[in-house]
């Protein structure tokens, strides 16, 4: 290494070389505020004209409107000695466009300390910027996206076992609880299934998707729909998870509304054709696996035309709500009732041990449709003729059982109706 001032060349001359090279403005100010100079490449890339087009014009001239007297008082603190580093602002380009600038800023002396002007540097900062703006809208978007689904965001260190919220939804117990404290308000019956699958997501180290239920502290149920992504140190270990949390209970309870009615008659709400049938398999099922008995009861009013002939449609749907009233009050828990269609009910009576349960069931039923409908002010009395099919001798599946107790329904109708009849 030589400090031979030969090797170099001319100091000035590589002093400009560097300052021309320099990625940032380099500047100088006079008293006045004006330019003395600037680095042309500097000048070219920010301003958009040579460094002739500066020098000698006032600072203020390239000032945005409305910065150029809070930027008058910065500079004039410069000029009266003070130094300021990172000033923000904003000047106008030969273009008409604006560049966003950071100027780091100190007085210029002379030999004998007295203030000459001003010297510093600048830095273009109006890609970082329009970066930042860019960024800060994605995080708006990102915002207004989770408010508008209603997201909670949520991250669980393993060291420490701390669950924490971005934003605490409603159900979750507290700001900060532990994994493990927080599956405690889980509903009992999801709770063994969260933890399961916890424990999986942090065995495995890939993401997980998961429906639970919590109970708040006034007892109500919230189901929630999260998804979580466990983090991976060095080792593969899970050192961290975050993820989302949605409450979905109104979807739930939509979905519980779609399932509820495509099972149960819109009108009575009792168990609708189809879910009958899923029933009356299960309820044969059982009965052949323990060799028990199985009775279908197939109830038709008697008189159900004349209401509707009589008082029209809705006075004919009050008397058939009326009649599932009275007969669910008539059929044990273990047995299914329902609506059958029209006017048609059907009684599934389930480990019956003799045809005399039937009886009693059908007894009931007569004596509580015997009492008269009373709709709009007027009575109607209707009765009901029943016919009853006995698995295994009156049918030895679900179709089988409802056909033969129709057969036995008809035959009950032409001997006089308001009776039960057994299938032959």
């Amino acid at each position: 290494m030589t400090n031979d001032p030969g090797l170099l060349g001319d100091p000035l001359a590589t002093l400009r070389d560097l300052l021309e090279a320099s990625g940032e403005l380099i500047w100088s100010l006079d008293p006045d505020g004006r330019w003395t100079y600037v680095n042309d490449a500097a000048a070219r890339r920010i301003y958009g004209v040579p460094a002739s087009g500066i020098i000698g014009r006032p600072l203020a001239e390239l000032v945005a409107r409305g910065l150029q007297e809070r930027d008058a008082a910065v500079f004039a603190r410069v000029l009266g000695g003070e130094a300021v580093f990172d000033h923000e602002t904003r000047h106008l380009r030969s273009d008409g466009g604006y560049v966003d600038l950071s100027f780091n800023a100190i007085a210029r002396r002379d030999a004998g300390g007295r203030i000459i002007g001003a010297i510093g540097s600048a830095r273009d900062m109006s890609e970082r910027k329009r970066a930042a703006a860019a960024l800060h809208e994605n995080i708006e978007k990102l915002r207004l996206a989770v408010e508008t689904a209603n997201l909670n965001y949520w991250e669980w260190d393993a060291l420490s076992d701390v669950l924490q919220w971005g934003r605490k939804p409603e159900g979750a117990p507290q700001k900060r609880t532990t994994w493990t404290g927080y599956a405690a308000a889980v509903h009992p019956d999801d709770r063994e299934h969260y933890r399961a699958i916890g424990r999986e997501a942090i065995s495995r180290g890939e993401p997980f998707d998961l429906e639970y239920r919590v109970v708040t502290s006034e007892g109500r149920v919230v189901w929630f729909a999260a998804r979580g992504v466990p983090m991976l140190d060095a080792a593969g270990r899970v050192y961290r998870m975050i993820g989302v949390s949605q409450d979905i209970s109104e979807r739930k309870q939509r979905e519980d509304e779609i399932r509820y009615f495509a099972y149960h008659d819109s009108l009575t709400g009792l168990p609708n054709r189809r879910l009958l049938e899923d029933r009356l398999a299960q309820a044969l099922h059982a009965a052949q696996r323990h060799g028990r008995k199985l009775a279908a009861l197939l109830i038709d009013l008697d008189e159900f035309k004349i209401v509707n002939d009589s008082a029209g449609h809705r006075a004919g749907d009050a008397v058939l709500c009326q009649v599932g009233e009275r007969l669910g009050r008539c059929v044990r828990k273990a047995d299914t009732l329902a609506r059958h269609g029209g006017d048609e009910f059907v009684i599934i009576v389930c480990d019956q041990q003799a045809d005399g349960d039937c009886r009693i069931v059908a007894e009931k039923v007569l004596l509580a449709l015997a009492a008269p409908f009373e709709v709009d002010g007027r009575r109607f009395r209707l009765g009901a003729s029943i016919g009853i099919a006995v698995y295994p001798t009156g049918g030895a599946d679900g179709d089988a059982l409802l056909r033969n107790a129709d057969a036995a329904m008809y035959r009950a109708k032409q001997l006089g109706k308001n009776q039960y009849r057994f299938h032959a």
